[in-house]
């Protein structure tokens, strides 16, 4: 079930219900459009790096046969010597039509993102929820949202949902170890409750155009892509509402974006050399790496087919 932005009450009371909602008609063309534009100028960049959410590390641009980058990009409105693209991913994640709807299901007027992603193809995600790697400060506040750039094939590797999984027992990060090391346990659990339970996994074929949002305690992932052809073009934001704290992590100071209602964490100059230097340090990373040394705590479905 999907409704429109005008259906407030109706996008709230689902939302609550079952742990996610779609709304259709939130991104226009001409904004998907301009990302576009963004998107042909990154393919065409030469020996660039960014970190990759699929694999946690850092991967060189790689376009394959069917012309899709290769991996998932980790916050692309951050990405160095990429400001088109960077601002064309700004320009949906922080629209005025998403805050709107956002406002609709925290009761929050501002919020934060956190982190974003972009995908070209579907790289095939682990059943997880969000709150085991961020969540809001008492948890359960965060809101994700899954941006549909084209519409979306069943054999492109779709993201899926378990209608109402959070509000059984969701499995948090052991706080007594270092950040996400016993990320194995915890995909392992997800396994386990995800058979236990006899839980469906449910795909969002979504329109071009509409957004999916969900609970932290919602269990989630995508479908692996069973046919190379098929792109699944989507961006991905986490948003904070302002007013809470992030679990275990401080709060850095944040500035507005082009929407006033959409905060962006602040950056100084400082920090942006830093991030041109990091850039180099990318490319060493890649160079040097072995070839056949596994990343940790990826996200790939199929890392983990013998759980």
């Amino acid at each position: 079930m999907s409704f429109l932005p005008h259906q407030t009450k109706e996008i709230k009371n689902y939302y609550e219900e079952y742990g996610y909602v779609v709304v259709n008609n939130v991104i226009s063309n001409e904004q998907i459009d301009l990302f576009a534009k963004g998107y042909d100028i990154l393919k065409q960049s030469k020996n660039y790096y960014f970190l990759s959410q699929d694999t946690n590390r850092v991967e060189k641009l790689v376009v394959n046969e069917q012309n899709f980058i290769e991996h998932s990009i980790l916050d692309p409105i951050d990405l160095t010597f990429q400001k088109y693209f960077q601002q064309s991913a700004l320009n949906i994640v922080a629209s005025n039509s998403v805050s709107q709807l956002l406002n609709i299901l925290t009761s929050r007027q501002k919020h934060i993102i956190w982190q974003t992603m972009f995908f070209d193809k579907s790289t095939g995600t682990v059943a997880h929820h969000d709150h085991y790697y961020l969540d809001t400060d008492p948890p359960g506040n965060l809101v994700g949202c899954w941006f549909a750039l084209e519409t979306i094939h069943a054999d492109a590797g779709s993201f899926f949902v378990i209608p109402k999984s959070h509000k059984k027992l969701f499995i948090p990060r052991n706080p007594n170890v270092s950040e996400f090391s016993d990320h194995e346990d915890f995909v392992k659990k997800i396994q386990k409750l995800i058979q236990d339970q006899n839980y469906s996994l449910q795909p969002m074929l979504l329109e071009k155009g509409s957004v999916l949002f969900w609970h932290p305690f919602l269990i989630h992932g995508a479908f692996k892509n069973i046919n190379p052809e098929y792109s699944r073009k989507s961006l991905t934001a986490h948003y904070l509402p302002e007013g809470y704290g992030r679990l275990g992590k401080n709060l850095p100071a944040t500035v507005s974006s082009f929407n006033p209602e959409i905060l962006v964490w602040k950056k100084s100059l400082l920090d942006r050399a830093k991030a041109s230097v990091r850039h180099i340090r990318y490319w060493a990373k890649v160079k040097l790496r072995l070839s056949d040394k596994r990343p940790k705590m990826e996200m790939r479905s199929s890392q983990y087919s013998d759980l």
